[in-house]
């Protein structure tokens, strides 16, 4: 995982949780904070945050001494609002330099096509 300088790094850690809960690099239990801040070289603190936050989501349960779990049935949602996050930002992007309806659809029925 990359920091980017300009953006919390809990978000950042929310972000990267979530990813490889879809990806399915995590399918169950996560790493503990301490381990897992040490592969990414943060402050546990900062991990246990995103943990918490995650929590608060309502993409993980928490429990003392047991560890942090996916909720079940999480994933395909998590997907599906992933997908729709970044369509919408997509979208949004090339309204906002000015392109039509028309043109967007070309633009994706292009690239969708090309081989």
């Amino acid at each position: 995982m990359e920091i980017e300088k300009d953006k919390p790094i809990w978000k950042q850690i929310v972000k990267e949780v979530k990813g490889r809960i879809v990806r399915k690099e995590i399918i169950r239990e996560l790493p503990a904070v301490r381990a897992f801040a040490e592969e990414i070289r943060v402050n546990p603190n900062t991990v246990a945050r995103a943990y918490r936050e995650l929590e608060r989501e309502g993409v993980v349960e928490s429990w003392v001494g047991r560890g942090t779990w996916v909720k079940e049935g999480v994933t395909e949602k998590l997907k599906e609002k992933m997908i729709k996050d970044a369509v919408d930002k997509f979208l949004r992007d090339l309204i906002s330099i000015g392109l039509s309806k028309r043109e967007i659809k070309k633009i994706v029925r292009d690239l969708y096509d090309r081989d």
